[in-house]
């Protein structure tokens, strides 16, 4: 990277990548897709919007999922030198409001215009997916940001009971990068997919070190799409690095397809301690040349990583966690703050100008101790109880403090206790950490507390704290046992606990219908969580969200079926898991399972997109093949370009690898969508895809356009027969002046500044109208570019269109063209009463691509 990586912005790093990288994928999130320079036009746009609701100095917070629009806001905020607030949306709202009053945020950026709930009127809410302004000016070559000036603040659980906010510089983010690149050689060929919270150190160390390099990042929920879903995404993308804790690889390798992470040339895992069970899942589905990074950081600190070698000797439980880094100093004392002797155990201190500047308390920085000699020095003490080998690598033995890590987030059980007291019905409370690293909290209750003692304190810890923090099990007890000198009785404690998962009632099935569903989520319950007995709730018996994932995914093992994660939840009952599978189940019998659904038809709509009338017919061809339909660009997009046929392809492109990461493909486009079918095919013929059905709904190659006479009487019946309505119209005429007078961002910013409340519904449709027209100039321009011929067979249903050729243009486009007359207009081919005669003609031209497997499953039905 060089010597003076970590001297220059991040954004200028980002200017000098776009140059090199123009129209490179940057970030994809599944939806929104962002080449480099939509991304460089993104954050500049974003970051005027930061610059005038922020004051400078000032922190802005973050609250989106891990979508494209994160790195987004994190780059902007960089940009003009305002310290962003990296919030989680999957805390409790209470914990994020106080959060947001702690750090004295003015503003916050979503993704979407919904406030979340309890964010008080005088914070400002900015959506930074309709930050529609291209014409602003960009920023100066040259950023007055500092490097060394506060980038980021990330607030972990506090000892306190309260959050505490980290701060770190740019400086010290490019550290992490730099010594993450070059020992990786990180560069614009790798594909990335970080299995970590974006609001974590982790989180924005894998972002930055993606997009300063050229690569290509890959963001998803891993809670909202599953196990199975980021296993696809691994290998339909062709993922080469990812970065996971280890309790994640533990439930995402347990069942993997053989080819799911071959592609993977790095994968690090850090977080917490990594056992040598844990390598060896990883070196079973991973292929032979992957390097393996283990990695020890911190929030407040760079710490060491290396690259464990196929042949190193197992030695202890864990994993050495590498090699010291350079660019600090360190020492290992004991409680008196003497260095101790090599390979003896003792607290590790860093001195370094790469760890954090401070704690940001009433929205300023408190600095940390630097050195006497060396302004520029800051020493941090980690808490962290290490030793060193006789190699020199590093061993992780424990924590000086209570603090421990979940999940790969540091957590302080202080600030549960916290919560637990607060009740009124709670004497006295302690948590602890058992020897499996699961939390579990004990609770004294008052003489007056009631029969739902229990429940209403994990439903307060739910409301209060972040999932993490949640305890894993929660036992009522009549005294906290201590020791002689006062101290807790931790044993004692887990013996408490040990006993109350030995002993507890087993769950009983509600009913003879729900016998095969109650046998197997007994099985994979009791495996999962490792007891003999399947009791109480799901996360009172031990369990996470990630060994939920885990559960849901050896589930649909088992069923033969995938089920949606919506039913599940961590506070639910084995009864009620039960009856979310059973349901399952009895829903898949009345329709197919999963393995004897048709064929996928992929679905390209035209201008207006996947409206009611395309939804519906595809719900009317349900029992030829399974309809997806496709989506293009939103507004906002399309408004910050590029807005073409093209790149519409591209993303649908995308959608279809994900949906579809092998096998022949069928596509099916109206209008526009037959302009971006061609495209489609074009790529994924180039890509070694197998084309299988392409059709064609009337899209014309011709570039006819309706006379102003032809308009209005089609206009005019359309409203007559409550086709359309006349404000609809009016909506329609609206965006097609602003389009026709290069208006369209103007009234997009029009829109979204005053059309609100009782206007919704009119802008609303406006930005509807205004999004097909604008998709709409996009086809006319593509009509004009030079088309190859495709080397396979195409089918046009082509509507009744007096004095023009049978073909409408596409003579040449394929290798063999079929013609299928159709009845009704281009516009309402679809739609009843003409879908009655189309549909079949469209489902028999599709049944001619399907093989003989293919249709015996079409013609499968479960027998009665």
């Amino acid at each position: 990277m060089g010597v003076d990586f970590a001297n220059i912005t991040v954004f200028d790093h980002l200017r000098d990548i776009t140059r090199q990288y123009p129209n490179k994928l940057a970030i994809s999130d599944g939806t929104t897709r962002l080449t480099y320079s939509q991304l460089l036009q993104a954050v500049e746009m974003l970051s005027h919007r930061i610059a005038v609701a922020v004051p400078s100095g000032q922190a802005i917070g973050i609250l989106q999922a891990n979508s494209a629009w994160y790195p987004v806001a994190i780059l902007a905020s960089m940009a003009v030198g305002r310290p962003s607030v990296p919030l989680n949306t999957r805390d409790p709202h209470s914990q994020t409001n106080e959060i947001v009053v702690a750090a004295r945020l003015s503003a916050v950026i979503g993704d979407g215009d919904v406030r979340p709930v309890g964010l008080t009127q005088d914070v400002q809410w900015i959506d930074a997916t309709t930050s529609i302004t291209p014409q602003v000016q960009p920023l100066p070559q040259s950023c007055s940001v500092s490097v060394d000036a506060p980038a980021v603040v990330l607030y972990t659980s506090g000892s306190t009971g309260h959050p505490k906010g980290i701060v770190n510089s740019q400086r010290s983010l490019l550290w992490r990068v730099q010594q993450y690149v070059d020992a990786c050689h990180i560069n614009s060929d790798d594909v990335f997919l970080p299995l970590t919270g974006p609001a974590t150190i982790a989180g924005c160390r894998e972002v930055l070190a993606a997009v300063l390099t050229g690569a290509t990042l890959h963001l998803a929920e891993l809670e909202a799409i599953g196990l199975r879903a980021v296993q696809r995404l691994m290998e339909s993308e062709g993922v080469t690095v990812t970065y996971l804790v280890p309790a994640l690889l533990r439930v995402l390798m347990a069942d993997t397809p053989a080819d799911a992470f071959r592609s993977l040339r790095v994968a690090r895992i850090g977080g917490e301690k990594v056992t040598w069970a844990d390598i060896a899942l990883l070196r079973k589905v991973v292929s032979s040349t992957c390097f393996i990074q283990i990695g020890y950081s911190s929030t407040e600190t760079t710490g060491a990583q290396w690259f464990l070698p196929q042949d190193w000797s197992e030695e202890g439980a864990s994993v050495p966690v590498g090699w010291l880094l350079p660019g600090m100093m360190f020492a290992i004392v004991d409680e008196g703050g003497r260095r101790v002797q090599p390979g003896e155990v003792g607290e590790l201190l860093i001195r370094s100008p790469y760890v954090l500047l401070g704690h940001w308390e009433n929205g300023a920085v408190v600095p940390v101790a630097s050195n006497p000699n060396d302004g520029d020095l800051r020493i941090f003490a980690t808490g962290d109880l290490v030793r060193l080998d006789s190699h020199g690598l590093l061993h992780i033995v424990g924590r000086k403090g209570r603090q421990i890590k979940i999940n790969g987030r540091r957590i302080e059980p202080t600030e549960l206790e916290l919560v637990l007291r607060s009740a009124s019905d709670v004497e006295d409370a302690v948590a602890v950490m058992t020897a499996a690293s699961e939390l579990v909290a004990f609770a004294i209750p008052q003489p007056w507390a009631g029969p739902a003692f229990s429940d209403e304190l994990r439903q307060l810890v739910r409301t209060k704290l972040p999932p993490e923090l949640c305890p894993m099990r929660f036992h009522t007890i009549t005294a906290i046992p201590r020791l002689p000198g006062g101290k807790v009785d931790m044993a004692a404690l887990a013996e408490i606990d040990l006993s109350a998962r030995k002993f507890a009632p087993a769950a009983q099935q509600s009913n003879t219908s729900e016998m095969t569903a109650h046998r197997i989520v007994q099985h994979v319950w009791n495996n999962i969580l490792n007891t003999r007995v399947a009791a109480g709730r799901w996360d009172d018996a031990g369990g996470d969200s990630l060994k939920l994932l885990r559960c849901v995914m050896e589930i649909e093992n088992a069923i033969g079926q995938e089920l949606s994660l919506d039913g599940f939840t961590v506070g639910m009952d084995m009864g009620e898991m039960v009856r979310v599978v059973a349901s399952a189940q009895a829903g898949a019998l009345s329709t197919q399972v999963k393995k004897h659904e048709p064929p996928i038809l992929f679905l390209l709509p035209g201008s207006a997109g996947y409206g009611p009338s395309f939804a519906a017919f595809a719900s009317s061809m349900g029992k030829m093949a399974r309809v997806v339909p496709i989506r293009y660009p939103a507004l906002a997009m399309i408004l910050r370009g590029p807005n073409t046929v093209a790149n519409m392809a591209e993303g649908a492109v995308e959608q279809i690898r994900r949906a579809q990461p092998t096998g022949p493909i069928r596509l099916l486009g109206h209008s526009l969508g037959g302009a971006v079918a061609f495209e489609v095919a074009e790529r994924l013929l180039a890509a070694g895809r197998t084309i299988k059905f392409l059709g064609i709904l009337d899209t014309s190659l011709l570039g006819e356009r309706s006379t102003y006479w032809e308009m209005i009487v089609r206009t005019y019946q359309r409203i007559r027969t409550n086709r359309v309505t006349a404000d609809r119209m009016v909506c329609r005429f609206l965006a097609k002046v602003a389009v026709k007078t290069g208006f369209e961002v103007q009234l997009a910013r029009i829109l979204n500044r005053y059309a609100q409340d009782e206007f919704n519904a009119t802008s609303f449709r406006t930005k509807l109208e205004l999004q097909g027209q604008l998709r709409g100039r996009a086809f006319y321009q593509w009509l004009a570019i030079p088309r190859p011929t495709l080397p396979i067979t195409a089918t046009l249903f082509r509507c009744a269109r007096p004095k023009m050729p049978l073909a409408i243009g596409w003579d040449g486009a394929f290798a063999r063209l079929d013609v299928v007359p159709v009845v009704g207009s281009h516009f309402d081919m679809v739609t009843e009463p003409y879908l009655a005669t189309n549909r079949p003609l469209i489902e028999s031209a599709l049944e001619q691509t399907y093989s003989a497997a293919e249709l015996r499953i079409r013609e499968y039905g479960p027998s009665t």
